[in-house]
């Protein structure tokens, strides 16, 4: 676990850079500060570590970072590491079994585009594409090993779940999308519903994660909402999309075996 946590701190500096690198379209090879362009060296690149020992400013400028960067690094963190133990299939993970290992693999991978997606869409209000496309191809690849993984063990693929959690989130937030001409949500959202639904692979496990979804948002956005005198304010519904994914996708054996499908 405290491997996971300092690579997942690592990977949450990377996506957090990775935000702000697509959205400024900078393709400068090395990482630098944004306000005086000074070239971050090996020691302003540890994670956690470097951000407290500056104090969230630059070394040259001493211009301040922000937080999303050290709240990155240690949520980032935290999540592969919690990931491990809450794994829903952690016995078999334990013991090594290729299936696993692969799924929680993709699942990593997937689970630092998310990060870079949930920065991204709570700084700017709004998702990239070309990002959103990896993360399908990455949740199809973790199906298709899923699907395998039930085969080889003798169990039968229910194809109907699998295209209820399809019809559940990304066809839902696309009518919502359509219908309101992205007033009630946007063009982005039902793209990003795809690679969840695909990695939850259950209609019921999809329906508890848009319910999940909308719960934060309301619970975090709503007092944000009432206490602003513009009623047009845009709430980027991304982040809260991810974080009910993840609150699923971890209690999906209990939820699962509540409803009557078992533990496995």
């Amino acid at each position: 676990m405290l491997v996971l946590f300092i690579f997942g701190a690592m990977m949450g500096s990377f996506a957090c850079c990775q935000a702000w690198r697509i959205k400024k379209g900078d393709k400068a090879k090395w990482s630098h500060c944004m306000h005086c362009k000074y070239q971050l060296q090996w020691y302003d690149n540890i994670p956690i570590v470097s951000w407290l020992m500056l104090g969230g400013k630059c070394r040259k400028c001493r211009k301040k970072i922000g937080y999303a960067e050290i709240l990155s690094e240690v949520l980032t963190g935290f999540a592969f590491a919690l990931s491990y133990i809450l794994w829903p299939a952690f016995e078999e993970l334990y013991a090594l079994n290729g299936f696993e290992i692969a799924k929680y693999v993709l699942f990593l991978i997937n689970l630092v585009i998310f990060v870079i997606l949930f920065v991204y869409d709570a700084k700017w209000k709004e998702l990239p594409v070309g990002l959103m496309y990896v993360a399908w191809g990455i949740a199809t690849v973790y199906l298709g090993v899923s699907i395998w993984q039930t085969i080889a063990v003798g169990g039968e693929v229910d194809i109907i779940t699998i295209l209820g959690a399809l019809m559940i989130l990304p066809l839902f937030y696309y009518l919502m999308y359509r219908v309101s001409s992205e007033k009630w949500v946007g063009g982005g959202d039902w793209m990003l519903c795809v690679p969840l639904a695909l990695m939850l692979g259950n209609f019921w496990l999809a329906m508890f994660a848009m319910f999940a979804a909308n719960i934060l948002g309301c619970i975090t956005m709503l007092p944000v909402a009432m206490s602003k005198k513009n009623h047009k304010l845009k709430i980027p519904f991304g982040p809260f999309l991810i974080l009910g994914f993840l609150l699923i996708f971890f209690c999906q054996a209990a939820i699962l075996k509540f409803i009557g499908y078992g533990l496995f």
